[in-house]
């Protein structure tokens, strides 16, 4: 096997322990929509060097697909993802960072609404741009 490869199992591995205080953290619940179920661990960008259980996700198939989907591409605007304008209020940053990113992406008026009203410490605001926060004072 090939170091890369090696080095990809390694990060997978890594990244799939922390499940475990996920599942905790999140109640079993996915992060964004609270939905039960099936839930895997998602680290939306930027990717920390180690995976930080800080900086991941549970997240449910729904909510997984919709980070998977090109940042370039809309999302639909729907009504099924309204919970969106919720989750841009939520107390962890990452998940707050991924749910005002995604929010940017539904080419609805409840979407920008939801946006209108809200701000973002620095940090998040740069989590939301996909680039390494400034680090904490």
């Amino acid at each position: 096997m090939s170091r890369a490869r090696e080095a990809v199992d390694e990060r997978r591995a890594a990244v799939a322990a922390l499940g475990k205080d996920l599942s905790r953290r999140a109640r079993s619940r996915c992060e964004l929509c609270g939905e039960g179920g099936s839930l895997s661990v998602v680290e939306p960008g930027p990717v920390p060097e180690a995976p930080d259980v800080a900086r991941a996700l549970l997240l449910c198939a729904r909510c997984a697909g919709l980070c998977a989907t090109p940042a370039a591409r809309p999302l639909p605007a729907d009504e099924g993802l309204r919970f969106l304008a919720t989750s841009i209020w939520a107390e962890l940053p990452i998940a707050q960072a991924l749910a005002v990113r995604l929010c940017r992406r539904v080419p609805a008026a409840w979407a920008r609404e939801a946006l209108d009203g809200l701000y973002l410490e620095p940090e998040i605001e740069a989590l939301t741009d996909g680039v390494e926060p400034p680090p904490a004072d």
